[in-house]
């Protein structure tokens, strides 16, 4: 391991950590890819960095959003009790599935959430769409408000078709386990999306939750050998320092602006993970 090595390592974590704070993707959407292609990483070993370092981004990124009441503590609780099974559920496949398969799975999903979202955009020009609460939302006191410093208002939201939602973050959950990405790049759509969480709101659950989705599947790849020291501790330092600084830029944009630097990010990563995979199918 040579230290041009672990300095690459750690420049990646603290982009990554940072884009994923920014974004609620918890920074393995990012980091996983450019470990791959950039430093040639094996795509279990990289997960299984990235699993670790979602909980570091996490832990950070959490703290200010909680702090400045952006997050919605119980949407979080409500949808990770899906998501915390379908943790476990991927990275138990984890083990015995090939790295093209996964790279296509992972491709595959963050295409996808690229698409919904950039519809939804072009079709409403907004970050979301303002709804109420349906049933279950009401029941649980779902909906909830938050100032939001960019637009200088307090807004007020609903959270509508949370059964689809929760259904969705189970499959968040097994894509999390599968490819050590915290599973962001689909919660915060099925949130924005589905359910009408508004984005800057969406980002901040999501960064909520990935810390105990991650650590449910993270004591799987330990197991299984797939934690390389010399590979998670630049990682994990780096995305502790970018998550950090990703949360307070957040705070300070606009939603429609989170959700088009979102989108751009999804579609240039799945492309190229989605060509990889195929390739070695």
């Amino acid at each position: 391991m040579t230290p041009q090595f672990i300095l690459a390592a750690l420049f990646i974590a603290l982009t990554s950590g940072f884009l994923g704070a920014l974004l609620g993707l918890g920074g393995g959407v990012v980091m996983v890819p450019l470990l791959v292609f950039l430093l040639d990483v094996p795509i279990h070993i990289a997960a299984g960095a990235s699993i670790v370092a979602v909980v570091a981004t996490s832990s950070v990124s959490a703290s200010v959003y909680v702090r400045d009441e952006i997050t919605n503590m119980r949407l979080g609780m409500f949808l990770e009790m899906a998501t915390t099974l379908g943790a476990v559920t991927g990275a138990s496949i984890m083990v015995g599935v090939s790295e093209s398969l996964l790279e296509t799975v992972f491709a595959l999903s963050l295409l996808y959430a690229a698409v919904i979202m950039w519809y939804q955009l072009r079709s409403t020009g907004r970050s979301w769409i303002p709804k109420e609460n349906d049933w279950l939302a009401n029941k649980l006191n779902l909906g909830s408000s938050y100032y939001d410093s960019a637009r200088d208002e307090n807004i007020d939201y609903g959270v509508s078709r949370s059964l689809p939602t929760f259904l969705v973050s189970y499959i968040a959950g097994i894509v999390s386990g599968l490819l050590g990405i915290g599973g962001g790049g689909i919660k915060v759509p099925a949130m924005n999306v589905v359910s009408s969480v508004p984005m800057k709101a969406a980002v901040a659950t999501s960064n909520f939750m990935i810390g105990v989705t991650a650590a449910a599947s993270a004591l799987v790849y330990i197991r299984n050998g797939f934690c390389d020291g010399f590979i998670t501790a630049p990682v994990v330092l780096g995305t502790l320092a970018g998550s950090f600084i990703g949360a307070k830029v957040a705070i300070k944009l606009r939603g429609v602006v989170l959700k088009k630097v979102f989108i751009v990010i999804l579609l240039v990563l799945g492309i190229r993970m989605l060509a990889s995979g195929v390739a070695g199918l």
